[in-house]
């Protein structure tokens, strides 16, 4: 079956797009579209899509509380496709559990994406949002600091920009086999179990920066 999409974006033209986009998808079918705030958690309510593709702005200090409300209501998946340019306003989404953020800087294979995965309940930050909330341990004096080696940092860096092994491995100038036992030594390290828990560890906690 496909998701049912709705679509809260009050830019006409960033909502056209998306929303040309979101129909041209197979898998996807887009059930509403929403161009202000006013009635968001009345249709969504009304609606109950799988899917809720959200534009949350600066300028509207309720949105981000509507947000909160649907997010602990509906049994929706969210992507937010968000204009701040801050660390502390996208800190604040993931704290809500929200799975996927965009810009509208976005590619149109990063929305794609992102679409896809948030759909089938993955996580999903596009470069832009990555580039906003990883800060690098060195900044952070105060800080109680981790074990990991700088090598290690450096490769850690990298996988917070989803290469693969063997890209990381070239980038480095060493061997994929050495760069899994780095990434086996981090997950230890970090008392973690997976790649995707390692991503979602370095967003919320500000670990690395390029």
């Amino acid at each position: 079956m496909a998701t049912s999409v709705l679509l809260a974006d009050f830019q006409y033209l960033t909502r056209q797009g998306i929303a040309t986009l979101i129909k041209a998808m197979p898998g996807f079918n887009l059930v509403k579209q929403i161009d202000s705030p006013e009635r968001l958690i009345e249709v969504a309510t009304e609606v109950h899509p799988e899917l809720i593709v959200i534009d949350i702005s600066d300028k509207d200090k309720e949105l981000v509380p509507k947000l909160r409300q649907m997010k602990e209501t509906l049994d929706s998946s969210f992507l937010v496709i968000s204009n701040s340019q801050t660390k502390n306003s996208i800190q604040q989404m993931l704290a809500m559990g929200i799975k996927g953020i965009l810009t509208k800087n976005c590619s149109e294979e990063e929305i794609i994406n992102g679409l896809r995965a948030v759909a089938q309940g993955n996580r999903f930050f596009c470069n832009n949002i990555l580039d906003m909330v990883v800060e690098s341990p060195k900044d952070n004096d105060d800080c109680e600091p981790t074990n990991l080696s700088p090598r290690e940092y450096e490769v850690l860096e990298l996988i917070t920009k989803s290469m693969t092994t063997a890209q990381i491995a070239e980038e480095l100038h060493l061997s994929v086999h050495t760069i899994n036992s780095h990434r086996k030594n981090i997950l230890k390290k970090l008392n973690l179990s997976s790649p995707a828990e390692l991503i979602v560890y370095t967003l919320e906690t500000g670990l690395v920066k390029n």
